[in-house]
C-alpha cells in the first residue's frame, strides 16, 4: 500500500513539475535600436545614432495569456550633442535587466500577438566620446553609471512546433533618469535634462 502511495505522490510531483516547465521558457534575442539624445536645455540640437545589441530571455507564464518576462541585455546607446557650435558623439554600453509584463491574444494559425510594458535598470559598462573640434581637455566620465529606463512595445509571435517560438517585436523605451553627467562638462546644466531613449526592434526564439 505504501508503494502505491509513494508511486502516486512521485506521478503528482513529476506532473507539478513538467507543468511548471511548460510555464517557464529560456531564448536568445538580438536588436537595433534608434537611439537619440533627448533634451530640454534650449540652446541644444541633438541627434541619433543606429546601434545594436542582444541578450537572453526569460518568461514565465502566470495565466492562460498573461506571462512575467525578464533576462538580460548587453546594448549600445547613445547619440549627439551639438551647443555652442561644439558637437559631442557618445556612444556607450549597457548592461539591462528588464522586467515586464507580457499579455496574448488567441493563437491565429501558427501566430499570437502580444503587448508588454515594464522597465529596465541598468549600469554603464563602457563610454566613447569624441568631439568636432576635437578637444585636447582631458574628460573623466560623462556617462552616468546607473540607469532606469520605462518600456512599452508590442509583437508577435509564431510557434515553430512543440515549446519552440519565433518572435518579433517593437518597443519604445523611455529613460527615467539623466545620462549625462552635467558637472564634466561646462556646456551642461543639472536644471535641464540629457537622456538616452530609444526605439528597438528586436528578433529573438524562446525555446
Amino acid at each position: 500500500m505504501r508503494i502505491y502511495l509513494y508511486a502516486a505522490l512521485l506521478l503528482l510531483s513529476s506532473g507539478s513539475l513538467l507543468a511548471q516547465e511548460r510555464n517557464f521558457q529560456l531564448g536568445i534575442i538580438g536588436s537595433s535600436q534608434l537611439s537619440y539624445l533627448n533634451s530640454n536645455q534650449g540652446n541644444a540640437n541633438t541627434g541619433s545614432a543606429l546601434l545594436f545589441g542582444f541578450g537572453g530571455l526569460a518568461e514565465y507564464s502566470f495565466a492562460d495569456r498573461y506571462a512575467f518576462t525578464s533576462g538580460f541585455e548587453y546594448l549600445n546607446r547613445g547619440g549627439s550633442l551639438e551647443i555652442n557650435d561644439t558637437t559631442t558623439d557618445y556612444r556607450a554600453g549597457f548592461i539591462q535587466i528588464p522586467l515586464q509584463i507580457k499579455m496574448r491574444t488567441r493563437q491565429f494559425g501558427y501566430s499570437t500577438y502580444f503587448a508588454e510594458m515594464g522597465f529596465a535598470i541598468g549600469f554603464e559598462t563602457g563610454e566613447e566620446v569624441s568631439w568636432d573640434p576635437a578637444t585636447t581637455r582631458d574628460f573623466g566620465s560623462l556617462i552616468s553609471l546607473f540607469d532606469a529606463t520605462f518600456r512599452i512595445g508590442m509583437g508577435m509571435e509564431y510557434d515553430l512546433g512543440g515549446q519552440t517560438k519565433l518572435l518579433g517585436r517593437l518597443q519604445y523605451h523611455r529613460a527615467l533618469t539623466d545620462n549625462l553627467l552635467s558637472d564634466e562638462d561646462p556646456r551642461l546644466s543639472d536644471q535641464f535634462n540629457y537622456r538616452f531613449d530609444y526605439v528597438s526592434l528586436s528578433v529573438g526564439i524562446l525555446f
